[in-house]
């Protein structure tokens, strides 16, 4: 089992810049993120209300490999970069991305590093509260699985 380490608090230092999100916010906010942009007003507020903000100061690891997949992050601001199997592989996330979903979908331990190269802020949503929200919500599942075909370059060529 993966190690589990407190959210710093969102008010620590630089990361406090700006007054939390309200409910209202985290719908604009999500609604402009591609994976949720099918999703429609009232599915966007259901996640918002399942979504809370939290705050990573720099160089704090948010998640390693071999960790419980318990939530995924949509960056507000901030970087964050995930490694994977041992540096082979790396990526920044930026504004409006997202890191950690397809271990949270899949239930599965984390395969990669994930760490806030900035100090940054994000929106996290708990995989059992995704769970069910998406039994429900078949227009977020579709988000999804169109955000993964996309990612995969499995869309169309033409």
């Amino acid at each position: 089992m993966g190690s589990q380490k407190a959210v710093p608090p969102l008010a620590a230092g630089a990361i406090a810049a700006r007054p939390a999100f309200t409910t209202l916010d985290k719908v604009e906010y999500i609604r402009s993120v591609d994976l949720f942009s099918q999703a429609s007003v009232e599915e966007l507020y259901r996640l918002a209300t399942i979504a809370r903000e939290v705050g990573f100061p720099a160089h704090w690891v948010i998640f390693q490999e071999n960790d419980i997949a318990d939530a995924f992050y949509i960056v507000d601001r901030g970087l964050v970069e995930c490694v994977w199997k041992a540096g082979d592989v790396r990526e920044v996330i930026g504004s409006r991305e997202v890191f950690g979903l397809y271990s949270a979908l899949t239930r599965e331990s984390r395969q990669a590093r994930a760490t806030a190269l900035e100090d940054t802020v994000a929106i996290s949503i708990a995989a059992e509260d995704l769970f069910s929200l998406l039994s429900n919500n078949m227009e977020i599942v579709v988000s999804i699985f169109k955000h993964f075909v996309k990612k995969l370059g499995l869309g169309p060529r033409a």
